[in-house]
């Protein structure tokens, strides 16, 4: 008999006399990792087969997944351009600054200006209710085949509301349109996500125009407000010089307004238009990556139980006390749940 033998027999002597007398006993608190690889090895088929099942098992549910395109655009701010305030300031000196700024006239659209149209709530609930898109918004409560809202949800059982405005507004911000913003190449770029890739297109497209046309309309009221202005300046006006400089002011308003009329995108270019993504370029599920990490998840899972397994099993041998306990108190939890 070799020394570790007898070393070993004595310590479990120690301890079966200790738990005897009621005394705790003594456990060597040092991890050794020779006993972890042989638990990992004793289990292995176990881990294994865990983390295999856990992956065919997400395999299976990212392909019930619906499949969710995204359509992007890239635009670019137009560039400031002079427009009356710059004139006016020049020919009404400090007051004409102060003018323009309560008239609000300025230049074109920047990336700030956009970005915040873009996201606000005015122009989803313009896009939504022009082109009617609670449907697609919400596919699931809408009857294509009927034409309609369903009013039954989960088999029948239970009454559901048809959609409002204000719900499709907070859905079309917060979930489906995404505004990132490119501040070092100043550029926007616009992205909408949608089970369909025209639709998802189609829907970008929506709300470039709409961002277009936003801006377009403040533009052209206040050019009308600006025009009326002059006109009145004139009236009170007698003095050439100063009347030269207002229907040059005049001039400027025109030519802003008729700019603003010819433009197809006013206030901003778009040098990458929406497109439609082939099939098989979803934006999500990613369904690999979430198989990957599935299986990397369900391993280490899969060791925790092989190490609780294994602890329960030498406790069961070892310390048969001890495991009657946790036995028993497993036992009382499931009798007070019940």
């Amino acid at each position: 008999m070799t020394n570790d033998t007898q070393l070993a027999e004595d310590r479990n002597r120690q301890q079966f006399s200790q738990r005897d007398q009621g005394e705790p006993l003594e456990y060597d608190d040092e991890i050794n990792l020779l006993d972890l690889l042989l638990v990992l090895l004793k289990r292995k088929w176990f881990i294994i087969g865990f983390a295999v099942l856990s992956g065919i098992v997400a395999v299976g549910i990212t392909l019930l997944m619906t499949d969710i395109y995204r359509s992007d655009a890239t635009i670019l701010p137009r560039e400031e351009e002079k427009t009356a305030s710059s004139m006016l300031s020049s020919a009404l000196g400090g007051l004409g600054g102060v003018v323009a700024g309560e008239l609000g006239l300025g230049g074109s659209g920047s990336l700030e200006k956009l970005q915040v149209v873009l996201q606000s709530r005015y122009l989803a609930e313009r896009v939504i209710q022009k082109y009617d898109l609670l449907s697609t918004l919400f596919p699931d409560a809408w009857d294509q085949a009927a034409k309609k809202w369903k009013t039954k949800k989960w088999f029948g059982l239970l009454d559901m509301e048809p959609p409002t405005i204000q719900s499709g507004v907070k859905k079309l911000i917060e979930d489906l349109l995404t505004v990132a913003s490119d501040s070092k190449m100043g550029t926007l770029k616009v992205s909408f996500e949608d089970k369909n890739p025209e639709k998802a297109k189609t829907v970008t497209e929506y709300l470039l125009i709409e961002t277009s046309e936003t801006m377009r309309e403040v533009v052209l009221r206040d050019a009308a407000e600006n025009l009326k202005f002059f006109y009145e300046q004139l009236e009170k006006t007698s003095d050439p010089l100063l009347r030269a400089k207002i229907y040059e002011s005049l001039a400027k308003e025109i030519e802003k307004e008729t700019f603003a009329k010819a433009q197809k995108y006013y206030g901003f270019y778009v040098p990458d238009p929406p497109f439609a993504p082939d099939l098989d370029k979803q934006a999500r599920p990613k369904r690999a990556l979430i198989c990957i990490l599935s299986v990397f998840t369900a391993f280490f899972i899969a060791v925790l139980i092989a190490f609780l397994l294994e602890y329960v099993s030498r406790l069961k041998t070892e310390d048969p006390d001890r495991y009657q306990q946790l036995k028993d108190g497993l036992r009382l939890r499931r009798r007070k749940e019940n």
